[in-house]
């Protein structure tokens, strides 16, 4: 076994429970102090791990969401993607979507910032 994965944690120190169905990515941001997550229920979610708390839900997606990142240094704007062929970039605090980019001839299933 390599060293690296002697490092890793044996034993789960979390749950985060909240998503309906399957989650399809889990990422965290910048600092590390929040995850962002997403799935099948068509949601993007963000959470404080530490304490396991839901932080707050974003909804707009017509299909799965793919995937998501924290899209700035301030963790003040996210971007998420997925099976309605769209990408969005949201507003962490208002959970409003600033701009959709369309155009995608199919889903939409990884980006990266």
């Amino acid at each position: 076994m390599s060293s690296a994965a002697q490092q890793l944690p044996r034993t789960e120190s979390r749950t985060l429970s909240g998503h309906e169905g399957a989650v399809l990515a889990v990422r965290f941001n910048h600092d590390g102090k929040y995850c962002l997550s997403c799935g099948k229920d068509r949601t993007v979610r963000l959470w404080n791990p530490h304490t396991g708390a839901h932080v707050k839900t974003y909804k707009s997606h017509g299909r799965e969401v793919r995937d998501v990142n924290a899209s700035s240094r301030d963790n003040a704007k996210l971007v998420s993607c997925g099976g309605d062929k769209q990408i969005f970039y949201w507003d962490v605090a208002s959970g409003k979507v600033i701009r959709k980019f369309r155009g995608h001839n199919s889903e939409v299933m990884y980006q990266q910032v």
